[in-house]
C-alpha cells in the first residue's frame, strides 16, 4: 500500500509535469533577448564618462570599509563635503569588475537590464494578455535603449519596477501598500538618487486611492494607511550611511539650473538622433486618442509629470517607458476586459505567459553564465576611446606631464580611475552650477573671463581636451603653451616651464 500510494500519480501527469519543469515563458525569453543583445553589442554599456569613477569610489570603499564624505578626486574642491549616494552600485559595479575587468562590468549591467525588463513584462502579464503586455516592453526598450549603460541607475531598475507596481496595485485594490515593498525602497535609495521621486510618486498614488474611495469611511481609513505606509517610506529612505543627506543631494542637482543643460544626459531629448522615441510617442498618442482611453484625474496628472521629466530631461526616458505601463495596465484592463489575461484564444502566445519552468529557468542561467564568462575571457571589452583616450594618457605619463589639468568633461572619469586629480569631473552636486558654466563657457570660448586668466587662476600646467574643443585652438596661438601631443580623440597642452 505504501509503494502504491508512493505512485498515485498517473503516467499522463507525470509527462506533464516533466514538460512543465521545462516550459519557457514569455518574460524568461525577453530577458534572454535583452541579454545577449546587449552584452554583445561592444561598448554600448561603458559608453559613458561616470562609469570609471563609480568604480573607482567603489573600490575605495571596499578598501577602506567606509563611505567617503569629502571630495579627494579633483584638485578644484578637494576637501569639499560630497557623499557617494550611490554607494552601494558603486561597491557592486567594483566587484563586478574586479572579478571580471570590463567584460564583468558588461555582463553586470546585462543582468540587470534583462532581469528589469523581464520582471517588467512578468508584472503586466498579472493585468493584460501577452501581445499587449510584449507590446509595451517592446516600447520601453526602444525608449530606453539610448540610457542602457552600466551605471548606477541601471542597477536600481527592477526594485523601482517592484516599487510602483506594488504601489499600483494597492491603489487598485483599494488598501495600503504591502509593507514588504519597504524593501524595494531600502535597496532603492542605497542604489540609486532616483529613489526621491519614488517618494513623490508614493504621495501621488496616496492621493489617487483617496480621490477613488467609495465613501468618506474608506477614504479615511485609506488615509490613515497609507500616511503610515508613506512616513515607513521615508525613514527607510533615509536607512543609508549618510542619513537624509541623500535625499537632499537631489535638490541640489536641481539648483545647478540651466548648467545641467550643459551635460549631454540633461539636456532635452533630440528626436533627429532618435527617431524611435519619437514613433513611439506619437504612436502611443495616436491610440491614447483615437481609442477613447479614460483615466482618472490623478493618474492623468502623474503621467504628464513623467512625461514632463521625459521631455525636460532625456535621462527620464526609462521612467516614462516603464512607469507608464505599469500605471496603464489595470485602467486598460477595466476599459477593455478583452485585454485581460485569459480573454485570447488558447495558444502559445497565452502558453508562455505562464511562469517558466524550473528546469528552463535554471539551463538558462547556465547558459547565459557561461556566455557571460566567455565574454569576460575573449570579449576584450574596453570602454570608447571617446571616454578613455589611452594613448593620450600614456603618452602624457612617458613624457613626464604633471601638475594641474584643465581637462574635457567627458574625461574626468578616467582620470580619476587613473589617480589624476580633475579640473572637473561628472559629479555636478559637487562643482554647482556656476563653476560648471565657468568651465563650459572657458572650453567653448564664450566666457568673460579669457582662458588665459582662467588657466593662471588656477595654476593650470597642462590640458587635456577633446580633439574639436574651441579652447585648442587659443591654445596653439597662447604664448607660453605648446602642443605636445594630438590624436583622432584628445589634444595635449603643455605650459612652458
Amino acid at each position: 500500500m505504501a509503494v502504491s500510494s508512493g505512485l498515485s500519480v498517473s503516467p499522463g501527469d507525470a509527462a506533464r509535469s516533466i514538460r512543465s519543469s521545462w516550459a519557457l515563458s514569455w518574460p524568461l525569453l525577453v530577458g534572454v533577448v535583452v541579454f545577449i543583445s546587449v552584452a554583445n553589442t561592444n561598448g554600448l554599456l561603458l559608453d559613458d564618462p561616470d562609469i570609471q569613477w563609480h568604480i573607482t569610489v567603489g573600490n575605495w570603499i571596499l578598501q577602506h570599509h567606509a563611505v567617503p564624505t569629502v571630495d579627494t578626486y579633483s584638485f578644484t574642491f578637494a576637501g569639499q563635503p560630497w557623499i557617494a549616494k550611490e554607494w552601494l552600485s558603486q561597491v557592486v559595479l567594483a566587484l563586478a569588475y574586479d572579478a571580471g575587468g570590463w567584460g564583468g562590468v558588461v555582463v553586470m549591467g546585462a543582468a540587470a537590464l534583462a532581469a528589469s525588463f523581464a520582471l517588467m513584462l512578468r508584472l503586466l502579464l498579472r493585468d493584460l494578455k501577452p501581445l499587449p503586455a510584449l507590446l509595451f516592453t517592446g516600447a520601453a526598450i526602444v525608449m530606453a535603449a539610448p540610457h542602457f549603460l552600466a551605471r548606477p541607475h541601471t542597477l536600481a531598475f527592477p526594485f523601482m519596477l517592484w516599487w510602483v507596481a506594488g504601489l499600483v496595485r494597492a491603489v487598485e485594490e483599494r488598501r495600503a501598500p504591502a509593507p514588504i515593498l519597504l524593501v524595494a525602497m531600502l535597496f532603492w535609495a542605497n542604489l540609486h538618487g532616483g529613489f526621491t521621486l519614488g517618494l513623490v510618486l508614493a504621495g501621488a498614488l496616496g492621493l489617487d486611492a483617496l480621490v477613488g474611495a467609495r465613501d468618506d469611511a474608506e477614504r479615511r481609513a485609506l488615509f490613515a494607511a497609507w500616511a503610515k505606509f508613506g512616513a515607513a517610506a521615508l525613514l527607510v529612505a533615509c536607512v543609508t550611511p549618510y542619513g537624509p543627506e541623500s535625499i537632499l543631494v537631489t535638490w541640489r542637482i536641481f539648483e545647478l539650473g540651466d548648467a545641467l543643460g550643459t551635460i549631454v544626459e540633461w539636456r532635452s531629448p533630440d528626436f533627429q538622433s532618435q527617431p524611435l522615441q519619437e514613433l513611439v510617442l506619437l504612436i502611443a498618442v495616436y491610440l491614447a486618442l483615437s481609442r477613447g482611453l479614460k483615466m482618472p484625474l490623478v493618474r492623468l496628472l502623474i503621467l504628464l509629470g513623467l512625461l514632463h521629466l521625459y521631455l525636460r530631461y532625456a535621462r527620464n526616458a526609462e521612467l516614462l517607458a516603464m512607469f507608464a505601463p505599469l500605471l496603464l495596465a489595470p485602467l486598460l484592463a477595466r476599459q477593455w476586459p478583452s485585454l485581460l489575461p485569459g480573454a485570447e484564444a488558447p495558444g502559445r502566445l497565452a502558453t508562455l505567459a505562464g511562469p517558466a519552468g524550473r528546469g528552463a529557468l535554471l539551463a538558462t542561467l547556465v547558459l547565459l553564465g557561461a556566455f557571460g564568462a566567455t565574454l569576460v575571457r575573449f570579449g576584450g571589452v574596453e570602454p570608447p576611446e571617446s571616454m578613455a583616450p589611452a594613448a593620450a594618457l600614456r603618452f602624457a605619463r612617458e613624457a613626464g606631464i604633471a601638475g594641474r589639468v584643465f581637462n574635457n568633461y567627458s574625461y574626468g572619469g578616467y582620470l580619476i580611475a587613473a589617480g589624476i586629480p580633475t579640473f572637473i569631473d561628472g559629479r555636478g552636486e559637487l562643482y554647482g552650477g556656476d563653476f560648471i558654466r565657468q568651465y563650459t563657457d572657458a572650453v567653448r570660448l564664450q566666457g568673460d573671463e579669457p582662458l588665459e586668466a582662467l588657466l593662471d587662476r588656477y595654476r593650470i600646467a597642462w590640458t587635456f581636451l577633446a580633439k574639436d574643443a574651441p579652447a585648442n585652438r587659443v591654445l596653439a596661438h597662447l604664448p607660453g603653451w605648446h602642443r605636445a601631443y594630438a590624436d583622432d580623440q584628445a589634444t595635449i597642452f603643455v605650459r612652458d616651464r
